[in-house]
């Protein structure tokens, strides 16, 4: 955790002031006296703080302007009704006429609330209850620009949803737009200083199973077809679409750069001109790919596309238009892959941590430094709970510690005796006619070097040409860029 800088001294510290704390001296010569929150466990790798929703939680987006947090919850309950579709196309609901022993199927309520940013707390009269049958798919923070507001940028809370009521009831699906205001708060309820106002709400011609935003527009992903929407006077104005494949689930953008996701069909590379309002397609995969999740990958000066598939696998592809395999620029060119043992549900990037201690884009420093070195961490977590981390690195860095990888696979004893390289080489379903791009360090591994004896470690980095003291300084650079507290 980076506060002060460098920490000269430390020691425990407990008075009736402060309770089991500690005192340091920071770079400046300043003595700090602390104490850690009781509010959080810190068992875990990271500070944990548990929040009781009293629901199942779907989507998070944090809102800049008010620093607050949107928290999509939902909670399920029986349903005696079926919804149907009569002959002049009108629906409603049928009740479910059974015995008492009768499992009636079960029914999502979604809802929408806001909560403060310190305590976690529900700010009084925020929350949104959606419509029947309808549910959430999609929510984010954008800041979008309009006419009425010049090229002056803002900040709302856009969700997508979509409604399924059976198979004889078409799907559909909304965009909903809400903009969180500041009012004057209730004397008896302190937190009651926010509250949503929909500004859009109208149905599509289909579920909307994704947003993003694109130079102050909005991106959605409607069945096979990707609109960009200008909003205007709280109206959404079409830009431009285009027709995919088989069916979108996943978008991510950067700059004027669009990575979406098909659900078969693996991902495509798209780009906005805004000035000429079209989309054009720039290259994609054409080997099929069940894809769970797309994103960026910003490494210096390249820019790579991250997938994760229902085999537990991460693809890394890149887009070499001058490679003879690449066909022009048509095809994505796959550069790695690595099995992670779990389906990735959802990515974000951070910036690196740099030598002042601060976040990559956050200070005047971090603008100085060169292209090469402005990278990003990609962050994953899975279905069964767990989180990973991928870290773009130098090739002179690389190559030394590929080195110590594969050395580090007969060097050290491994729990059961397992084989970590053959766990982290991607699961093909079927025979493929490639083979695994094993181009992915897995620093778990590289970290049993820190385990190893003085005469070992010396012995395994002359094997590999360098020093012990090397290593441990490219293992503490990459922990320290990882650094997001």
């Amino acid at each position: 955790m980076y506060i002060d800088g460098k920490v000269t001294c430390f020691a425990p510290f407990h008075n009736d002031n402060c309770h089991y704390g500690f005192l340091y001296f920071s770079n400046g010569d300043e003595l700090r006296i602390c104490n850690l929150p009781s509010t959080l466990t810190y068992d875990n790798h990271w500070p944990a703080k548990k929040v009781n929703l009293r629901a199942t939680p779907h989507f998070v987006a944090y809102h800049h302007d008010t620093k607050t947090y949107a928290v999509c919850t939902s909670s399920s309950s029986l349903n005696p009704m079926m919804p149907k579709m009569q002959n002049n196309l009108d629906k409603e609901e049928v009740p479910i006429e059974e015995d008492d022993v009768f499992p009636y199927p079960s029914l999502d309520w979604y809802s929408i609330t806001l909560y403060t940013r310190d305590g976690w707390e529900v700010i009084p009269n925020s929350r949104i209850d959606l419509p029947k049958y309808e549910k959430v798919t999609c929510m984010k923070y954008m800041q979008l620009s309009g006419e009425q507001m010049g090229e002056q940028m803002k900040g709302y809370i856009v969700a997508g949803t979509m409604c399924t009521m059976g198979e004889e009831v078409s799907a559909r699906g909304k965009i909903v737009i809400f903009d969180v205001m500041e009012v004057v708060p209730d004397p008896e309820k302190p937190l009651s200083g926010f509250k949503f106002k929909c500004l859009y709400d109208k149905e599509q011609k289909g579920p909307v199973t994704d947003v993003d935003c694109i130079m102050g527009h909005i991106v959605s992903a409607i069945g096979q077809k990707l609109y960009v929407w200008s909003f205007v006077n709280n109206e959404l104005v079409g830009v431009a679409f285009i027709d995919t494949l088989i069916y979108i689930h996943s978008i991510s953008v950067i700059k004027n750069f669009i990575l979406y996701a098909d659900i078969t069909k693996s991902i495509s590379l798209l780009t906005f001109d805004k000035e000429c309002k079209t989309l054009s397609v720039v290259s994609r995969d054409f080997e099929p790919m069940e894809v769970y999740r797309c994103e960026f990958v910003v490494g210096g000066q390249s820019l790579c596309f991250m997938v994760s598939d229902s085999n537990c696998n991460l693809v890394i592809y890149s887009y070499q238009p001058d490679a003879v395999e690449s066909s022009g620029g048509q095809k994505l060119i796959r550069k790695s892959d690595i099995c992670i043992g779990g389906h990735v549900n959802t990515f974000f990037r951070t910036g690196i941590r740099i030598q002042d201690g601060s976040i990559l884009g956050t200070t005047p420093a971090s603008a100085l430094l060169h292209p090469s070195e402005k990278r990003h961490v990609t962050w994953c977590a899975t279905l069964d709970g767990a989180i990973s981390s991928f870290l773009p690195l130098s090739e002179k860095r690389y190559r030394r510690l590929f080195m110590l990888h594969n050395k580090l696979v007969t060097a050290v004893p491994h729990i059961a005796g397992l084989n970590p390289k053959k766990f982290r080489t991607a699961k093909m379903p079927g025979r493929w006619l490639m083979n695994p791009h094993r181009n992915i360090l897995d620093y778990q591994l590289l970290t049993n070097f820190l385990t190893l004896s003085h005469t070992e470690r010396r012995e395994l980095a002359k094997q590999i040409g360098t020093t012990p003291a090397q290593i441990l300084d490219d293992l503490m650079n990459i922990q320290k860029a990882m650094l997001i507290f």
